[in-house]
C-alpha cells in the first residue's frame, strides 16, 4: 500500500511532536531549552538522514504540554499513536484504526520527507550524551548582615544649627571683608553724636553703602535724642556743679570709681563735720555763748572755702574734657530721620534684588525692626532663618514653628508645637516623618479633647482623615447622634462616609428603626430631606420614612404637613392640599 500526504487547510489529528531540523545534539538540547520543556517531561526520537550513520534531525513528544515558543520548529500531529506527518496535512488513503494497527508495529513512524516511511527504532538516553557535573563540597559561609539601600525617599527632615543660622543674618560680612580703608569721620566721635561726623558718615553712606554696611552702626547705638539709644544727659547739683553722665546705666561704674565721685564724698564729709560742730556747740550745757557763735562761724568759712574750690576744680576740668572730645551734642531729629530713612531704602532696595540675608540684617541689626526683619526672610523662603529671628527676638513660638515646618525643620517643629499643645499638628508632622505609631498616639489626644467639648464631627474627621480609621469615625458620629450633640450634622457625616447606595439604603433604614424616637425624630426627617437631595437612587425609600415620621406627629404639630414639600417640590396638587389642610386646622381651633 503506498501512502501519500497531502496539504490539508486544518489538523486532523493532536500535534503532538515538533520537529527539529539539525544533526547536533547540543543543538536538540537549546531548542528543547527554547521550547519551555524539560529532559524530564518529554521523549526525543533521532530522525535518520540520506546518509549512512548520518542524523536529519530529530522529533520532540511533548504530549499535551504547552509550548512557549515554536522558533524556527515544526509541529508534527500524531496519528493513531503510530505515524507523525507535518501538521496542515493529511494521509491518502485514509485508514481505519484496526488498519492502523495491522499495518504499523508498537512503535512510533514518521513520513520522512527525503526517503519516505522511517521507523522511530531508539528513543535517546540523555545520560549517555551528558555527563552530571561533579560537585563540590564547599562549607558555604553566611554573609554579615548588610545595610539595606533605600530605593526611594519617603520622607524629608533638615537638622539645623540655629545659633549658626542667626550669626550669619546678624553679621553676614566676615573679618576678611572688613577694609582697612581709613574713613573720612572720627567713628568715636559719632558713636558719642556728633552731628558733624553724622554729616561725614550720611555722606559716606550714600557714595559706598556696601562699605557703610561693614560698620554696622545701628540707629540705638548714636548718640541721639531719639530711637531708644544712650544720650549724654546734665544734671545740676544742689551745689552749683555740674554732674555728667554718658548713659546712666552703662556709665554708673565709671561715676563710681572717677573723680566726680571722691570729690562729692569728700563734700558730703565736710557737711557731716559742720554739723557735728554746731551739736557740739550746743552740748555745753550752759547754752550756746559767743565764744561757740565764733567758733561755728569759722568752721563754717572753711567748709563753704573748701566746697567752692572744688566746684572750681570740676567746673574746669568737665570744660577741658568737653572741649577735648569735640562736643557732646546730640544728633538732632533730621539727621536721625535722614539715617533711618536712608536704612530703610537700603533695606527695600536688598530684598527688591532677592538679596532677602542682606535685607533683614538692616531691619535686624541696624534699624532694630524684628518683625520685618523675619517677613523679610519669609518673604525669601528662608523659613529656618525667619523662625530663628521670631524665637529668639520676638518670643513668637506660633510663628517659628510654622516657619520650621515650611522649612522642612520638622524636629524644632515638632518640639515647639508640643509647647503650644498644637497636638494635631505634632501628628500631621509624624506622620509626614513615616512615624504613624507616634502619629496615632497625638491624634488620640485631639479626639479625646474634642469629644470632651462634644465635638463629634471633628473628633470622627481626625480618625477618618489623619488615622484612616473609618470605623472609629462612624461610632463617634453615631454616638452624636444618640446623645444629641450636633445630631443632624453626626448624621449626615456618618452617612455621607458610606460610598455604596445599598449599603446607605440598609444603614437609613437600620438607624430609622433601632436609633430613631420620638425625641429626635424631628431631627432625623432634616437628615433625610439632605439625603433626598444629595442622593436621587434613594428617593423612594427616603420619601417613604419621612412620610412616616409625618404621619406619626401631625396630629400634635400640623405645621409638619409642610415637610412633605421638601420631598414634592414638583407636585403642585399637594401643595394645594396641605394649604387646605391647615386651613381646616385652624378653623377647628
Amino acid at each position: 500500500m503506498e501512502l501519500k500526504l497531502k496539504q490539508h487547510s486544518k489538523n486532523s489529528f493532536p500535534r503532538e511532536g515538533v520537529f527539529i531540523k539539525s544533526n547536533s545534539i547540543s543543538s536538540w538540547l537549546v531548542e528543547i531549552q527554547n521550547l519551555g520543556l524539560t529532559l524530564e517531561n518529554c521523549r526525543v526520537f533521532p530522525v535518520p538522514g540520506t546518509a549512512a550513520n548520518e542524523l536529519f534531525g530529530c522529533i520532540v513528544l511533548v504530549g499535551n504540554t504547552v509550548v512557549k515558543d515554536l522558533g524556527k520548529n515544526n509541529f508534527y500531529q500524531l496519528i493513531e499513536h503510530k505515524l507523525f506527518i507535518p501538521e496542515h496535512s493529511i494521509v491518502v488513503p485514509k485508514l481505519t484504526k484496526g488498519e492502523w494497527t495491522t499495518l504499523f508495529s508498537d512503535k512510533y513512524h514518521l513520513l520522512h520527507p527525503d526517503i519516505g516511511l522511517v521507523e522511530l527504532e531508539e528513543e535517546v538516553v540523555w545520560s549517555d550524551f551528558i555527563k552530571s557535573p561533579d560537585f563540590l563540597n564547599v562549607k558555604i559561609i553566611e554573609p554579615s548582615k548588610s545595610v539595606a539601600i533605600p530605593s526611594f525617599i519617603s520622607s524629608l527632615r533638615i537638622e539645623v544649627d540655629q545659633e549658626e543660622l542667626l550669626k550669619q543674618i546678624e553679621n553676614p560680612y566676615s573679618e576678611e571683608e572688613e577694609s582697612d580703608e581709613k574713613l573720612p569721620f572720627n567713628l568715636k566721635k559719632l558713636m558719642m553724636g556728633n552731628n558733624k561726623e553724622m554729616d561725614k558718615f550720611l555722606a559716606y553712606l550714600e557714595k559706598n553703602p556696601e562699605k557703610a554696611m561693614k560698620l554696622a552702626i545701628p540707629l540705638d547705638t548714636i548718640g541721639a535724642a531719639r530711637g531708644g539709644n544712650e544720650g549724654q544727659f546734665t544734671f545740676n547739683s544742689g551745689f552749683g556743679s555740674n554732674f555728667n553722665s554718658e548713659g546712666l546705666g552703662r556709665n554708673f561704674e565709671k561715676l563710681l570709681s572717677g573723680d566726680g565721685f571722691k570729690i562729692n564724698m569728700i563734700r558730703y564729709g565736710l557737711l557731716l563735720l559742720l554739723v557735728i560742730s554746731i551739736r557740739s556747740c550746743g552740748n555745753s550745757g550752759t547754752g550756746i555763748n559767743s565764744g561757740d557763735i565764733m567758733k561755728f562761724m569759722m568752721i563754717a568759712a572753711v567748709v563753704l572755702f573748701i566746697i567752692k574750690a572744688l566746684a572750681s576744680g570740676i567746673n574746669e576740668n568737665s570744660s577741658s574734657s568737653s572741649s577735648k572730645g569735640g562736643g557732646a551734642a546730640l544728633v538732632d531729629s533730621e539727621r536721625f530721620n535722614t539715617l533711618h530713612n536712608r536704612y530703610e531704602k537700603m533695606a527695600e532696595e536688598y530684598a527688591s534684588r532677592k538679596e532677602y540675608e542682606k535685607s533683614a540684617h538692616i531691619y535686624l541689626k541696624l534699624l532694630k525692626n524684628y518683625h520685618k526683619a523675619a517677613a523679610v526672610l519669609e518673604q525669601g523662603k528662608l523659613y529656618r532663618e525667619a523662625a530663628g529671628v521670631y524665637l529668639k527676638y520676638l518670643q513668637n513660638k506660633v510663628k517659628a514653628a510654622e516657619c520650621y515646618e515650611k522649612g522642612h525643620v520638622y524636629s524644632e517643629a515638632i518640639a515647639l508645637y508640643k509647647e503650644l499643645n498644637e497636638n494635631e499638628k505634632v501628628g500631621d508632622l509624624y506622620l509626614l516623618l513615616k512615624n504613624k505609631k507616634t502619629a496615632d498616639r497625638y491624634f488620640r489626644i485631639v479626639i479625646e479633647d474634642y469629644k470632651k467639648n462634644f465635638q463629634y464631627v471633628k473628633a470622627s474627621l481626625v480618625y477618618k482623615n489623619k488615622m484612616g480609621d473609618v470605623r472609629e469615625a462612624q461610632e463617634l458620629l453615631l454616638e452624636g447622634w444618640k446623645t444629641n450633640r450636633d445630631a443632624s450634622n453626626c448624621l449626615n457625616n456618618y452617612f455621607a462616609n458610606i460610598l455604596s447606595l445599598d449599603a446607605l439604603s440598609k444603614a437609613i433604614t437600620a438607624v430609622y428603626e433601632k436609633e430613631v424616637s420620638e425625641t429626635n425624630n424631628i431631627s432625623f426627617l432634616n437628615v433625610l430631606k439632605y439625603e433626598f437631595n444629595k442622593t436621587p437612587e434613594l428617593e423612594e425609600i427616603t420619601k417613604s420614612i419621612a412620610y412616616e415620621i409625618v404621619a406619626s406627629k401631625i396630629d400634635e404639630r400640623p405645621e409638619l404637613a409642610s415637610e412633605l414639600l421638601n420631598f414634592n417640590k414638583n407636585n403642585t396638587t399637594m401643595t394645594k392640599d396641605i394649604m387646605k389642610y391647615k386651613l381646616k386646622v385652624k378653623k377647628r381651633y
